[in-house]
């Protein structure tokens, strides 16, 4: 149950020639489960003490876990992942469910990418890249980049320099993907974890995952495994020392809406 898969034939993250490898990327997402004490790095990373101020300021307070965590191994020479993400798709359609937004002074980034290297990453090694700034198009990448035909003439793609202990945060309304891995070390391990404003969900795994989980967690940790609802209805949350706050209902709205929907909660 605890292993990585490989993605191979029609699961392979590549389908152009400049992101193909010798063979598929290596996946796992049940690093939260693994038997004590091989869990517990994974499950501190859920709620780190120096990220929860951005994402706080990125999904706001309340914030929530999205996707389960994944853990990815890319070995020497094999694929990367097409160019993909976007605030807008090939039909010229926009894409609420990855959005990014800047209005009235307020960010909104609806699924958030935090993700955590464990092998240092030089430019031109392969691994992750990005076109920086985006995130705020409102028209769908041009073909001609978005296949990297020249890829020696392309100053837009940012394949940036990463050492172990670094976070990189970025939207997934950012184009990004993964050249082949071609660096020094054997293979390249990055750690994945995305989140999304507290009233939002793109995945579902915390359906049947999240709830037996949380009892095993710190307080804190918890806390980001709460299913998307809003923060005016007792939503627990992290301030952006660590420690957890709620915003309360007053208990006259509790009651009344017991009489009225035999719930506690509309």
């Amino acid at each position: 149950m605890h292993r990585f898969h490989e993605r191979a034939g029609g699961l392979l993250n590549s389908k152009l020639d400049q992101f193909k490898g010798n063979r598929g990327r290596l996946d796992c997402g049940t690093m939260l489960t693994w038997d004590k004490p091989h869990c517990e790095i994974f499950r501190r990373f859920l709620a780190h003490n120096a990220v929860i101020p951005a994402i706080n300021e990125l999904c706001g307070k309340g914030f929530r876990l999205d996707h389960l965590p994944l853990a990815i191994i890319q070995y020497k020479g094999a694929e990367g992942f097409d160019l993909h993400g976007g605030n807008v798709n090939s039909e010229g359609n926009w894409l609420q469910d990855l959005s990014y937004e800047c209005r009235y002074g307020k960010i909104s980034c609806n699924l958030l990418n935090v993700a955590i290297p464990l092998d240092a990453t030089a430019k031109g090694d392969g691994g992750f890249v990005i076109v920086p700034g985006s995130h705020k198009a409102n028209f769908h990448i041009p073909g001609d980049l978005e296949e990297c035909d020249n890829l020696s003439e392309n100053e837009y793609l940012l394949n940036p320099r990463l050492d172990p202990g670094d976070v990189l945060l970025f939207t997934e309304a950012a184009t990004h993907g993964a050249f082949p891995w071609q660096g020094p070390t054997e293979c390249r391990r990055t750690l994945f974890y995305r989140y999304c404003p507290p009233n939002f969900a793109y995945g579902r795994g915390y359906l049947d995952k999240n709830p037996g989980l949380a009892a095993e967690l710190e307080e804190k940790e918890a806390v980001v495994l709460q299913a998307p609802f809003v923060n005016r209805l007792d939503r627990k949350h992290l301030n952006n020392d660590g420690t957890v706050g709620v915003t309360k209902r007053s208990e006259a709205k509790i009651e009344f809406d017991r009489g009225v929907f035999d719930n506690k909660y509309f």
